[in-house]
């Protein structure tokens, strides 16, 4: 059973975004009474903030915000242990990717799996999370894989309407033996089914190669990672994302700056620069140069993703080399929540009471904020006008950083079944090859990255504003762990940067309340 301290938003990628937000149906909450849509949150109490930071929050009903997605990690925490957690053996943390390597060409002859003929039609189900403009994509797609494979249709099935509802009924399918054939789902949230062995490899034959090793040339540098257990790949992203820093360069210029010259190469660059930057009207902060996000209610990125990409630019890892022991309260952890910590104490730059940034961002009171690629076309929806004025840069590194390195990645994989027979498993596999060969429409159509290498060296990608540098930011940079506990560390992390952060709880000390919290999970293996 989870802590009942607050957690506020644990998710970590983007949310279920609105279609638009000119009168049609958002895709997470289409009602202010649905407007938690992983549940009831609590919330550190404004008033208690206040009198901490001392600062008057004069903001706009939280209740009018359309950045609702705050994400559940007790329930699937709950799901996850009860469901899947027996016999699951211990996990590796996730480690840097190899230097890369000269990418290989596809066989001249691609091997296929082959189906046998039969009298009855085939059929296969398929399960994804709920986000319509890449579900436009997968159904074009799939009656493209029917028509060219006669005798086979596709029940493709769209889960609930947010990932926790959509994790947990997955989970349930799973582990009673009514799982769908072919799913996608988030890395994260993998780690049980890797376990367990309960999906199935990739095999990279039906994608024109010989080994794997070679397929996963065709990919970005680490963007597979993610979605390797024991050396097997076990499934292709659908979407990779990670944070990078967004910039008004309106904001900028205002201020006498150039945000192509002028932005923080470092993070200890962001304190000059935002003393430039921020504004203040009768000792309140009425317009930030930037702030972090801090597991609250309305946050739409997560704290912990960005505290352990601080933390691995300085050699900081989650877990230590067999997964037994967490690593939280080490030098590397400590010195990043506590530049989280002053930025909000010592130099009085941020509030997590104020309007958390990626809203502030997009209203045009946040001048940088930290973001997936997903996220341009949501301030577009919001605010043109922003939208017009916006750019992006690399995430910070420390002047002293070990490794070059951008936040923790996530992605979306798509996964076979390893319980459904081989011929409808041979199907999954080239139904998933249909659906992760045409990256290029989904990132134009839905702003998804399928980060091959063809998409990374072609035009679609150049003509797509600032997708280089999530690409750059991508290399190198690890995946959080698909371990089977890994909501609940995530979850003990994100309460260590809120007690930091509004309870002014020393930095070291949180961290080794973190590890303690982690250390007993791990011990539940």
């Amino acid at each position: 059973m989870r802590p009942t301290s607050v957690t506020g938003c644990l998710r970590p990628w983007r949310p279920r975004r609105p279609e638009s937000s000119k009168g049609r149906r958002s895709t997470c909450c289409s009602s202010s009474s649905e407007r938690r849509c992983y549940g009831e949150q609590q919330r550190v109490p404004a008033i208690r903030l206040r009198q901490r930071l001392g600062t008057e929050k004069e903001e706009e009903s939280m209740s009018a915000r359309s950045l609702r997605s705050t994400f559940r990690y007790g329930v699937l925490a709950v799901v996850l242990v009860s469901l899947l957690a027996a016999c699951a053996p211990a996990f590796a943390p996730t480690v840097a990717p190899a230097p890369p390597t000269p990418a290989m060409q596809p066989t001249a002859a691609s091997v296929q799996p082959t189906v046998a003929p039969s009298a009855e039609p085939i059929k296969i189900v398929f399960w994804s999370h709920d986000f319509p403009p890449r579900e436009k994509l997968d159904r074009k797609y799939i009656a493209k894989f029917e028509e060219e494979n006669p005798g086979v249709k596709v029940d493709y099935v769209i889960g609930p309407g947010d990932d926790a509802q959509y994790i947990t009924k997955l989970m349930t399918a799973m582990a009673s033996g009514e799982g769908p054939d072919c799913f996608n789902l988030l890395s994260m949230g993998a780690g049980p089914l890797l376990g367990q062995g309960a999906v199935a490899p990739v095999d990279p034959k039906v994608y024109g190669f010989d080994s794997q090793q070679a397929l996963e040339k065709s990919y970005v540098e680490g963007t597979l990672e993610g979605f390797k257990y024991d050396g097997k790949l076990y499934a292709v992203p659908s979407e990779v994302s990670l944070y990078s820093l967004f910039i008004n360069k309106d904001l900028f210029a205002k201020a006498g700056l150039d945000a192509d010259k002028d932005y923080p190469k470092t993070w200890e660059d962001l304190i000059p620069l935002a003393r430039k930057l921020n504004k203040t009207e009768n000792g309140q902060l009425v317009q930030r140069a930037f702030d972090f996000t801090y597991g609250m209610a309305d946050d739409a990125t997560s704290p912990v993703l960005t505290l352990a990409g601080m933390a691995y630019q300085l050699g900081g890892t989650v877990l230590n080399a067999d997964a037994s022991e967490a690593t939280v309260d080490t030098e590397p952890w400590v010195r990043s929540l506590q530049f989280m910590q002053d930025w909000v104490y010592k130099e009085k730059l941020g509030n997590p009471a104020l309007t958390v940034s990626t809203i502030g961002f997009y209203e045009g009171s946040v001048a940088m904020a930290l973001s997936g690629s997903w996220y341009s076309s949501y301030v577009k929806d919001q605010n043109e006008a922003v939208y017009r004025v916006h750019t992006v840069k690399p995430l910070p590194r420390w002047k002293d950083a070990i490794n070059n390195t951008g936040a923790y990645m996530y992605a979306y994989g798509l996964f076979v079944n390893a319980a459904s027979s081989p011929e409808k498993q041979a199907l999954c596999q080239k139904l998933i090859k249909e659906l992760s060969s045409h990256s290029e429409e989904y990132l134009s159509e839905a702003g998804l990255l399928q980060p091959t290498m063809a998409l990374a060296g072609s035009q679609a990608i150049k003509q797509v504003p600032n997708m280089d540098v999530f690409l750059s930011d991508m290399k190198g940079t690890p995946y959080w762990p698909a371990h089977p506990k890994t909501f609940e560390i995530s979850d003990a992390l994100t309460r260590a940067v809120q007690r930091a952060v509004t309870e002014n709880q020393p930095a070291a000390e949180a961290l080794r309340q973190a590890k303690q919290e982690i250390d007993a999970l791990l011990k539940e293996q």
